[in-house]
């Protein structure tokens, strides 16, 4: 299955504005994903219960946000003032959320910590889930489609490097409270310029009357065995990313919590542990995406997945710092998978619906993931982890259990893998 189209290009302007949108959220999510959770550990409460209960909030507040977002976008016709105002208010939410540790009440801060980030991910999800993922589908075709998400793969790294090899550091010397005002006021200047610049997608039209109605009618349509029929191939690509990131996500919330407590590595080391394995990463991902293009995903992603477990399972069995960076890039393949899987997502989506199409990725790709992984991954640190006590609070440190358990669950995509391979043969359906 190999395209012969000559890819469209971008053009300079588009790919300043998508570098630019994509990296600062990239950094707001990193910020998310990883120092959130360790904020709460460190500042709070060492019981992860608040960790996956936090993060279980976050995803599903991401996914209702951008199921009702992304289907306004839809319906005036627009994409820009979604994100224009989302990253402005995005930033400023970050930047206000270690305010939660002001409280002296635990159980107050841990509430406040979950609506902060709820508060959080509602105008990110605007922003960068509904509108800009939007967006990106507008100007693009099926020809560069593979090559954009490779870039797009690539910030999140980018992202990396800059939330964790230069926050590590920052946190050490100077605390939580200047860390998020540099890393939100960082988001704040990328998304504006970045933003400002941006032009709506051409073929991008308002309709002519939208009721309260339809839009209720549109949503709960996306759920219709109809149109779960109609679109089969696209929500079986769901289900290999879903099964995927569930196992990602036994693991990621506890990660830096697992460096810094099981295994003694400091906040800085931790993140240049993280930077180190960036790059690596970054040299794989345009290749990939140009192999997503010519029509070699199936083989691309088989491999990608298995060696993905392996990583995982490897990276369980050490503690030295130069076999976690080997391990961890092994382990870290998976993640590029998901150029392979975004761009044929874009392949498959309605043309008339991706705004609202980006609300049930989301399902797949963050609120399920992020519900069931890390309540998977709670249960097993508090069932087999070590008992510790800080800030007179009891609580368990992540033990390698967790990454056994995580590379089982990455070998399950290829189930749905396959089934969608032979069906794309069957039909001579080219992704």
């Amino acid at each position: 299955m190999k395209s012969k189209n000559k890819p469209t290009a971008l053009g300079t302007k588009n790919w300043f504005i998508l570098v630019s949108l994509g990296l600062s959220g990239q950094i707001a999510w990193n910020v998310e994903n990883s120092w959130f959770n360790t904020f709460v550990f460190d500042t709070i409460t060492p019981d992860p219960s608040p960790i996956a209960i936090m993060v279980a909030v976050s995803a599903i507040t991401a996914t209702v946000t951008t199921l009702i977002m992304g289907t306004i976008s839809d319906q005036i016709g627009k994409r820009k003032p979604f994100i224009l105002f989302g990253y402005v208010l995005w930033a400023l939410s970050t930047i206000a959320y270690p305010m939660a540790s002001w409280v002296k009440s635990i159980q107050l801060a841990v509430f406040l910590v979950i609506l902060l980030d709820a508060v959080m991910t509602f105008f990110g999800s605007t922003a960068n889930d509904a509108a800009f993922n939007a967006w990106v589908t507008d100007i693009t075709d099926e020809t560069n489609r593979g090559l954009t998400e490779g870039v797009l793969t690539i910030l999140p790294v980018l992202a990396v490097i800059l939330g964790m090899g230069l926050s590590g550091l920052l946190i050490d010397k100077f605390g939580y409270f200047v860390f998020f005002l540099t890393l939100g006021g960082l988001v704040l200047v990328m998304g504006l310029v970045g933003s400002l610049s941006l032009q709506e997608g051409p073929d991008l039209k308002p309709r002519e009357k939208i009721t309260i109605r339809e839009t209720l009618g549109e949503l709960l349509d996306l759920f219709t065995i109809r149109t779960i029929k109609a679109n089969s191939e696209l929500y079986l690509v769901f289900l290999i990313m879903v099964t995927f990131l569930i196992s990602q996500q036994i693991v990621m919330p506890y990660e830096l919590i697992y460096l810094n407590n099981y295994l003694h590595i400091s906040k800085t080391n931790a993140g240049i542990l993280t930077a180190l394995i960036a790059p690596v990463l970054i040299c794989f991902a345009i290749p990939i995406g140009k192999l997503t293009d010519l029509g070699y995903g199936f083989s691309v992603i088989i491999i990608g997945y298995m060696l993905s477990a392996l990583g995982q399972f490897l990276f369980s069995l050490t503690g030295e710092f130069w076999l976690l960076a080997v391990t961890g890039v092994i382990k870290s393949i998976g993640f590029l998978m998901m150029i392979v899987i975004g761009a044929w997502i874009r392949n498959l989506m309605p043309h008339d619906a991706r705004g609202r199409f980006q609300g049930v990725r989301l399902i797949f790709a963050v609120m399920l993931p992020m519900v069931i992984g890390p309540a998977i991954g709670s249960f097993i640190i508090n069932n087999f982890g070590i008992h510790t006590v800080m800030n007179g609070e009891s609580g368990f440190i992540p033990v390698p259990l967790i990454y056994q358990v995580s590379a089982g669950f990455a070998i399950l995509p290829l189930i749905p893998l396959i089934i969608l391979r032979r069906r794309c043969r069957k039909k001579g359906l080219e992704l």
